[in-house]
């Protein structure tokens, strides 16, 4: 399995996973990012299954550990410039 190969998959599965994503400004963003958390946890599980019969769905769950990765970064990181 080639990574570049597949790497529109991962593209893919990046965007999608970003899309769903919780908001910042959202009231309920714990309970959001809990849910989108156990979704790519039961994604990446599934999809590890599937390895040897179907790549792609790997791949495309690769692409939300990237995005997942993305959205904790981003909460995570705050940078404020006081005058």
């Amino acid at each position: 399995m080639e990574i570049m190969k597949n790497s529109n998959i991962i593209m893919y599965g990046f965007i999608v996973w970003l899309f769903i994503a919780p908001r910042n400004n959202s009231s309920r963003y714990g309970e959001f990012f809990l849910a989108y958390m156990t979704a790519l946890l039961f994604s990446l599980v599934g999809s590890s299954e599937l390895l040897m019969i179907k790549p792609a769905a790997f791949f495309f769950t690769i692409g939300g550990v990237l995005a997942f990765v993305y959205v904790v970064m981003r909460k995570t990181i705050h940078i404020a410039i006081k005058k």
